[in-house]
């Protein structure tokens, strides 16, 4: 993200966020091959890297692309992931999870060329078999790309808040 963002314009704004609903809509409800088709670009980088809890002292930079990551995805790894979830042979989504995505503190901002920078938080409150709950709170920046009448994700960097996390597994898509 740029120091001079460009907010979109209202009417932009709300079309990002239609997108962002119309995206939880298709991952809550398990569509997941018609969230990869329609809403992904195929040249997306799908991106959680680790990042440490350090002192304020301790200037070591971020963690970048070439370093370990829970996903570091491209559009091939993220179709594997979405057609092993229709295998059956995920036992860890056997049952499915029930997840609910809360998506808030949208912001938006011009980046040329047809494409956006976004900014939002994510709360996503995951309940697995009958007692298992599980809440995940994260930060993302996207990059959005006008697509026909909508967008398409081509940059997504999720930041997980917690450094440890009690979850099983983060098999799952936000």
């Amino acid at each position: 993200m740029s120091s001079e963002q460009i907010p979109v314009t209202p009417d932009v704004h709300y079309a990002v966020e239609a997108h962002y609903r119309a995206e939880v809509r298709l991952l809550q409800t398990g569509q997941y091959r018609e969230w990869l088709h329609g809403m992904v670009a195929e040249d997306i980088h799908y991106w959680m890297p680790i990042y440490e809890q350090r002192f304020a002292r301790d200037r070591r930079p971020d963690p970048t692309p070439d370093d370990a990551a829970i996903y570091n995805d491209d559009f091939g790894e993220l179709k594997q992931r979405v057609e092993r979830l229709y295998s059956g042979q995920v036992w860890m989504e056997d049952p499915p999870s029930k997840i609910r995505y809360f998506v808030s503190n949208v912001e938006a901002f011009e980046a040329g060329n047809g494409e956006l920078d976004v900014l939002s938080n994510i709360l996503v409150y995951r309940n697995r078999r009958q007692t298992e709950v599980t809440v995940h709170t994260l930060g993302r920046e996207d990059k959005l790309r006008r697509d026909g009448n909508g967008f398409k994700v081509f940059r997504r960097k999720l930041i997980l808040d917690a450094r440890v996390t009690q979850d099983k597994n983060l098999y799952f898509f936000c």
